[in-house]
């Protein structure tokens, strides 16, 4: 075959009315009887020479030979299956009832082009329904379009045919398509939405498949980056990022550029990485950046390849002016987009702020050791001072002044209480007719005994207390077991788990002498 080849090459060059071959790539297909084995084995594709290639392909007879020519076409001219499926059609036997069939169909390949980059194609990849040893795409049939006008952009149009061309379902699509009718046709999705992305559709007597642009056209006016991803973050800090972009432009190389050993793309990565080692995206996730008046130059300089001492000192200053400002206690620029409410405390701000500022230059400080002075400064001013390390005893102090305080504002509520009372809940509360029972007595000292015992010298709302306690207490008379009880429980049926008493006569207990006396 080689030698064939070179023979035709030459006698190509005498007559220039034949066709030239540029490349040829020799199949050889061995067929056997189904069920037989085959002594000869395949071989994959082998270059023979820069204009020939070769290989052996072996099958049986019969649908594995119609299988095995299908993929070869498949490959040599980039084709790709697609199935549409949901096709309604009459039933042959009962006229009046339609059934849902599928009929696959080859194409070019580039139909699929924009459906593969979109990387919407999980799902609708399938085996070939015809038992092919290919894949296919499934698409759904949709209502047809009479009016092919209203059509949306198509990006690319590619011819079909049929894959199993006499069957009932093919002939009947074909039949249709060709009445000048277009069926559309959309990719099921399980979240419900209908997106279109084909169109079959018959032009001078040919059938065509048309892929419709999914995405945004190029002709349209790019997405504001306001609207955000999903409507949700609308804070993007658009101009920092125009000036972003403006620092890491490419531009031509100059001659002393070219004559370095490192190369000018390699630099340009460099640059935009020690650029973007740390760029937060959102304005509301950084605080440094939103108060540039007070730490320029720092965040400027901070990203140098190189820091002479006059820079070192400008950030030494930018660093010592916002230790200032938090000296002096003045409000940080904090944005409340979004936010709710008061929003984090000033002594929160500060620590984000300076926890974020150690984070930007930390991310540089590798670079020189002028960085690492600047890391270094930073650390420096944020050690705690001495006279903060001996007083930890502030805090609990301030609380016990809290509850003092509080302790103060319920007993004047209970005093101004006591005066919106009536002249007669004055007498109830202030009569003492009825003495209390002597245990009663003795449980109410011991409870302001301890209440003294506990609380040192008895407060107003401690005496204003006991005193209610008191009244409660002279309401009522207590209950007669829990007076001949000890303590405050009273012991029920106290002879339920004691033998039945011999004599007839029932014994009288001196509870019930004192009532029959």
């Amino acid at each position: 075959m080689h030698l064939l080849f070179d023979i035709h090459s030459q006698v190509f060059s005498l007559f220039f009315s034949l066709l030239p071959v540029n490349f040829c790539d020799l199949i050889l297909i061995h067929i056997t009887p189904v069920g037989e084995e085959s002594i000869i084995t395949a071989k994959s594709n082998r270059q023979i020479s820069p204009q020939l290639s070769s290989e052996v392909h072996v099958t049986q007879s019969g649908r594995f030979l119609y299988n095995k020519l299908m993929q070869l076409v498949q490959q040599h001219y980039s084709l790709s299956s697609t199935t549409v499926t949901g096709i309604p059609m009459k039933e042959e036997q009962n006229a009046s009832s339609s059934a849902n069939y599928d009929v696959e169909l080859l194409h070019s390949s580039l139909a699929h082009d924009d459906l593969m980059k979109s990387a919407h194609a999980d799902g609708l990849v399938i085996p070939s329904k015809e038992g092919l040893p290919t894949e296919t795409v499934t698409l759904k049939w949709c209502t047809p379009k009479s009016n092919v006008v209203e059509l949306h952009y198509c990006t690319s149009v590619c011819r079909i045919t049929p894959v199993d061309v006499n069957s009932r379902p093919s002939s009947c699509l074909t039949n249709f398509l060709l009445s000048g009718r277009a069926v559309m046709l959309e990719q099921p999705r399980k979240s419900g939405n209908k997106v279109i992305s084909h169109m079959l559709a018959s032009h001078g007597g040919e059938i065509f498949i048309h892929s419709i642009n999914t995405a945004r056209s190029l002709l349209e006016d790019p997405p504001s980056i306001s609207e955000g991803c999903g409507g949700r973050v609308t804070d993007y800090r658009i101009n920092d990022f125009g000036e972003f972009m403006k620092e890491s432009r490419l531009a031509p190389a100059l001659s002393s550029m070219i004559t370095e050993n490192s190369q000018p793309i390699k630099r340009a990565q460099v640059h935009l990485e020690r650029m973007s080692r740390y760029w937060p995206m959102v304005i509301g996730e950084t605080i440094i950046f939103n108060m540039a008046s007070h730490v320029d130059p720092l965040p400027n300089m901070i990203i140098k390849d190189k820091l002479d001492d006059d820079d070192v000192l400008e950030c030494k200053k930018a660093i010592y002016h916002v230790v200032g400002m938090e000296n002096r206690n003045e409000p940080l620029p904090i944005t409340s987009l979004g936010s709710r409410g008061k929003g984090p405390k000033r002594d929160e701000q500060y620590r984000q702020m300076w926890s974020e500022l150690e984070s930007l230059i930390r991310a540089h400080s590798e670079t020189s050791p002028q960085h690492k002075a600047v890391l270094d400064c930073l650390l420096e001013c944020k050690k705690p001072s001495p006279e903060d390390s001996k007083s930890p005893k502030k805090i609990p102090a301030k609380e016990e002044k809290m509850d003092m305080d509080s302790d103060q504002e319920k007993t004047w509520k209970e005093l101004e209480r006591y005066e919106k009372m009536t002249e007669r809940e004055k007498q109830d509360m202030n009569k003492s007719d009825v003495a209390p029972p002597p245990p009663k007595r003795q449980k109410i000292a011991q409870d302001e005994q301890l209440t003294r015992n506990t609380t040192g010298s008895q407060s107003l709302l401690a005496m204003w207390t006991n005193k209610i306690k008191s009244v409660h207490s002279k309401r009522h008379i207590e209950f007669a077991g829990r007076l001949e009880s000890e303590g405050n429980v009273a012991e029920l049926y106290q002879n339920l788990k004691k033998d039945d008493i011999p004599s007839a006569t029932p014994e009288i207990t001196p509870l019930q002498k004192k009532k029959l006396n």
